[in-house]
């Protein structure tokens, strides 16, 4: 294959996958048909289908794209940066409302879960381990689990969706509930390291 001939490949998946992200500012995903996104991106849909073998695989980079376009903050590498990193990612998830919640929906929602979630809790776990090394990884995983939880959409949404919280309170919250694990956490770590 030619640079020619890949440069129109990667232009012609780019506009697809471009249209489908302009489509999510109003419709839910399950609303998006392969020709609704044909006639945003002026093209044929049959185009779509020789770039796409199914919709799963249009989904899969549908969801990359998405969760790409949030601009999410790189993980902390230290436990002291996680107050501003809270701060930071419900900033971002507060900027983007529709977007996000694009994301939490169903068929998207399971594709966040199975790679990125996946990835940050195993980033947290690790952090964990390496800041409090003398306790159990039972205690660790369970306060992985706990941060991680509170470290996601699903969490701000909670607080500002349904507790109608402005995004400090929510950021607050957050950070409050990270703080409390992380004591929990460094009490086990002072009490195996007496005895």
């Amino acid at each position: 294959m030619t640079t020619l001939q890949q440069k129109k490949l990667e232009f012609t998946r780019n506009l697809i996958l471009s249209a489908a992200c302009e489509l999510t500012d109003k419709l839910d995903v399950d609303e998006i048909s392969f020709k609704k996104i044909a006639q945003r991106a002026n093209i044929s849909e049959r185009t779509i289908f020789r770039y796409f073998d199914s919709r799963e695989a249009f989904l899969d980079e549908l969801t990359q794209r998405l969760y790409g376009q949030l601009e999410l903050p790189d993980f902390p590498t230290e436990i002291t940066q996680l107050p501003d990193y809270i701060s930071q990612f419900y900033t971002q998830l507060d900027n983007q409302q529709r977007k996000v919640l694009v994301l939490l929906k169903g068929e998207l929602f399971q594709r966040v879960l199975s790679t990125s979630a996946k990835a940050r809790l195993e980033e947290l776990t690790q952090l964990l381990s390496e800041t409090y090394p003398n306790t159990a990884e039972p205690e660790i995983v369970k306060t992985a689990a706990n941060i991680r939880h509170n470290l996601s959409a699903s969490s701000w949404r909670y607080y500002r969706m349904y507790f109608e919280f402005d995004l400090d309170t929510c950021i607050e919250c957050s950070q409050m509930l990270v703080a409390q694990a992380l004591q929990h956490l460094h009490k086990v770590s002072v009490e195996t390291t007496e005895t």
